[in-house]
């Protein structure tokens, strides 16, 4: 399907193919997508949008505001058969999404990449708006892994003989569709990382010996090992064999009495001769003579074919060689001396007062517990910031923790200024602390404020231009933050009680899971 055709017409195209998943790798497309097929279809009959109608009042029974705002044509797109998915959807929205889609009520879903991860939602076809995507640092034609992940929903047991998938091909990316080869699907590989929660636990929990076995046969290591030595296998077997085709050649080769020799020098004075000739003056002088005079000598009558196909297969595999080469070189620098980081961490958390040898000091049995900026979290409380500041203020604080916002994500500014953060951010950074284990935004704090002093959901939404899922997602962090706070609190009873009021109070209305 060429780029020009709009998703009314690719649907047009397949609709004796539906239900599908229309995979689009942008939120605002996959609502944008799902507006214009609205205003060309109604896939439902009149019984089918009771029962959809029937499933909405339900939902709104217990969400009475989850079609409100910029998700009131949803509520009109469902009624339609259509619907769009992404992470910035509420879960209430995202289950009767989900639910819908289960019952063979929508006949188109546009959606991100998220919603073939996980619970298996089969389609009679799925389609690609395209086969590009910006992971977060530029545009690229997307993994095998990945297309075979969305592609693979295709085809309904006990519905569909085959699944079909069709991908919408951007002219200007001509190689966007792979092609994707389903026996090149890259492998998962094993990733440790070596952080301060990683290092305080080995050190509480496991002797030297296990602390050792940990980090020299864990699955990164194993899957790195293996890999090197098949590596080094095949290219011993490729000098193996170029030593075999060795013997190919007689001691004369490379000489002007070798064919092979001489078919390279009749090849070079051709070219000389033509640039010569395009030139006044000789750039060359003497070449020209030299090849002439080697040539004027005997050729050695021999089997010189049997040379050239040994020189060629020799040739491909020098090819392959510098190929597996390059690729173990790679993995060189991509293998991670562990037990090197895991003393580089020790001796960080030492110079802070989190250990003492082996011996877990005061911050390092409170940082044990946390699993998220655990060197932050840590200093926020034995600074005295979390017990200084209100409640309301803490909510704000933590809700920034491992927070990354987007670029044009807008919040309107609350009462606290959270000034003291900063200034403990730039203490850490003195520390030595990386900057990837002291990531904090005040962004999202006005939110986590707001919503702890009362505010409802729509209020929230209207101090910011973040989604919904977004919103959901920030607070019940927070909320999972303060739950590790409360446990690592151990015996600081005045801590616990204040994370527990704050957790409480926070998770509520439509930010509370029922477990």
């Amino acid at each position: 399907m060429r780029n020009t055709s709009s998703c009314v017409e690719i649907v047009d195209a397949i609709q004796e193919h539906l239900p599908a998943l229309y995979f689009v790798f942008s939120r605002g497309k996959t609502e944008g997508l799902a507006e214009d097929l609205g205003r060309e279809w109604d896939f439902l009959l009149p019984d089918e949008k009771q029962q959809v109608e029937k499933a909405i009042q339900q939902a709104e029974q217990e969400n009475a505001n989850m079609f409100g705002g910029r998700r009131n044509n949803l509520r009109r797109l469902l009624l339609q058969g259509i619907a769009y998915h992404h992470a910035g959807l509420s879960p209430a929205l995202k289950e009767i999404v989900e639910n819908l889609y289960e019952t063979r009520l929508i006949f188109v879903l546009f959606c991100t990449e998220t919603f073939a991860v996980g619970i298996n939602f089969p389609a009679a076809s799925t389609v690609f708006e395209s086969c590009r995507k910006w992971d977060g640092e530029a545009h690229r034609t997307i993994l095998n892994r990945e297309f075979y992940q969305m592609a693979g929903r295709a085809g309904r047991r006990g519905f569909d003989k085959v699944g079909r998938v069709y991908i919408r091909i951007d002219e200007r990316f001509p190689e966007q569709t792979g092609f994707f080869d389903e026996e090149q699907v890259e492998p998962v590989r094993g990733r440790l990382t070596i952080s301060p929660n990683t290092v305080l636990s080995l050190l509480c929990w496991k002797t030297d010996a296990e602390i050792q076995k940990f980090l020299s046969q864990n699955l990164a290591v194993y899957q790195n090992n293996l890999e090197t030595a098949r590596l080094d296998k095949d290219i011993a077997s490729m000098d193996e064999r170029m030593e075999e085709l060795k013997g190919c050649f007689c001691d004369q080769m490379d000489t002007p009495p070798c064919p092979m020799f001489r078919r390279k020098l009749n090849k070079e004075l051709n070219k000389l001769r033509r640039k010569r000739k395009r030139r006044k003056t000789d750039r060359y002088p003497g070449r020209i003579e030299q090849i002439k005079s080697m040539l004027a000598e005997k050729t050695k009558n021999c089997m010189h074919h049997a040379c050239t196909d040994a020189q060629e297969e020799m040739g491909g595999l020098k090819e392959q060689r510098s190929h597996l080469m390059r690729r173990r070189s790679m993995l060189n620098r991509m293998t991670t001396d562990y037990p090197k980081e895991f003393d580089k961490m020790v001796e960080l958390l030492r110079s802070m007062g989190y250990v003492d040898g082996r011996n877990l000091l005061a911050r390092g049995a409170f940082a044990l517990y946390v699993h998220v900026e655990e060197l932050l979290v840590t200093e926020l409380v034995f600074s005295g910031i979390i017990h200084e500041a209100s409640p309301a203020e803490v909510a704000a604080i933590l809700a920034g923790v491992d927070y990354y916002p987007g670029r044009d994500e807008v919040v309107l500014p609350g009462e606290y200024e959270m000034d003291e953060v900063g200034v403990l951010l730039n203490d850490l950074e003195e520390m030595g602390v990386p900057e990837h284990l002291r990531a904090w935004s005040p962004v999202p704090g006005p939110l986590a404020e707001a919503w702890y002093n009362g505010a409802t959901f729509e209020q929230l939404m209207g101090r910011c231009n973040l989604h919904e899922g977004d919103v959901f997602s920030l607070l019940r962090r927070a909320i999972d933050l303060l739950r590790q706070m409360e446990r690592a609190a151990g015996e600081d009873r005045e801590l616990k009680e204040k994370v527990f009021h704050i957790r409480r109070t926070l998770d509520r209305d439509e930010i509370a899971v029922l477990l």
